[in-house]
């Protein structure tokens, strides 16, 4: 079962808040999808991503500073993110996530990684 750091409403909204000043901040960085507007669809979709790689939120993010740029594992985070976005936006354009799940579309974190850092590469294997 994958690891989760679990952050009260509080943090919620600090990190909500530090995630839309760095977008405003560096425009053209891929970011979380505009639906994940509220503190809540952001932990949410945060959680998905957590879940789907097997890490905490301390992989990426500096802990007490949200916004920080100083791990590189960030910067991999968001080209990713960039890559499942286009994946949905030229395979599933029109696909509407349900209630419960996540806003990035049909193509997640987990549908390569299934809870572990590494993507699966083959069935069975690493």
């Amino acid at each position: 079962e994958a690891r989760r750091d679990n952050f009260g409403a509080h943090e919620t909204r600090a990190a909500l808040a530090a995630v839309k000043a760095a977008a405003r901040a560096k425009r053209g960085k891929a970011q979380l999808p505009a639906a994940a507007n509220t503190a809540q669809q952001f932990q949410e979709e945060m959680n998905y991503i957590v879940q789907g790689l097997g890490v905490t939120c301390g992989t990426c993010h500096a802990r007490g500073n949200f916004a920080s740029e100083e791990k590189p594992q960030k910067l991999a985070a968001r080209k990713m993110l960039e890559m499942v976005k286009a994946l949905n936006k030229a395979n599933f354009p029109d696909y509407k996530p349900k209630d419960g799940e996540s806003v990035l579309g049909r193509v997640t974190c987990y549908t390569c990684h299934r809870g572990e850092t590494t993507p699966k590469t083959a069935v069975g294997g690493h």
